[in-house]
């Protein structure tokens, strides 16, 4: 039981860089300002650290597209992805409520901020996140499969094991989701 608890948490954190998203919307209008063009491309950047793995690079990159921009979504989502990966639940959180704030139909602010409470251990606030994130995109596939999880680390594998399938029913190559399948049934 150790060893499956171990391996939830591990999938929480292992599955905070590959199932948040860091893409920005590159605005089309002809009357874009420079401060937005100098946003996007700090967010551009940020990104770029973020994939390398670095995270403080990153997180300055995002502040200063924040400085710019304040009401940028993408750059409060990109920060709080970043602090994620150093373990900085705590801001993450803020960004990622700030994005659903911004946002409040950004399913993918609650699912990063599920990851986050995740990680913190604060499963019964993740699932809240997860449920909300699927009831804004029902074809969420990553956000099952992170439900799927934080129902292991409550103990109820058929929520669980039920949020897995649905995961590969939407994306049939999701590793994490057939790791998880293949655990719970050992």
């Amino acid at each position: 039981m150790k060893k499956l608890l171990a391996s939830i948490m591990c999938l929480f954190v292992a599955a905070m860089f590959t199932a948040c998203s860091t893409e920005s919307s590159v605005k089309t209008e002809t009357s874009v300002s420079v401060s937005t063009s100098n946003s996007q491309d700090l967010i551009a950047e940020a990104d770029k650290n973020l994939d390398a793995g670095k995270f403080d690079d990153a997180i300055k990159n995002y502040t200063e597209a924040l400085e710019l921009d304040d009401d940028n979504i993408y750059a409060y989502n990109g920060r709080g992805i970043a602090y994620s990966q150093k373990q900085d639940f705590d801001n993450a959180i803020k960004d990622f409520a700030q994005t659903i704030k911004l946002d409040p139909n950004y399913a993918e602010g609650y699912n990063n901020r599920g990851m986050a409470y995740g990680g913190k251990g604060e499963i019964d606030k993740a699932l809240a996140d997860f449920n909300k994130a699927i009831e804004l995109d029902s074809t969420y596939a990553q956000a099952y499969n992170n439900r799927g999880a934080a129902y292991m680390a409550k103990g109820d594998q058929d929520k669980a094991i039920a949020d897995f399938n649905k995961t590969l029913e939407l994306d049939p190559n999701n590793i994490d989701a057939k790791n998880m399948c293949s655990q719970t049934f050992d």
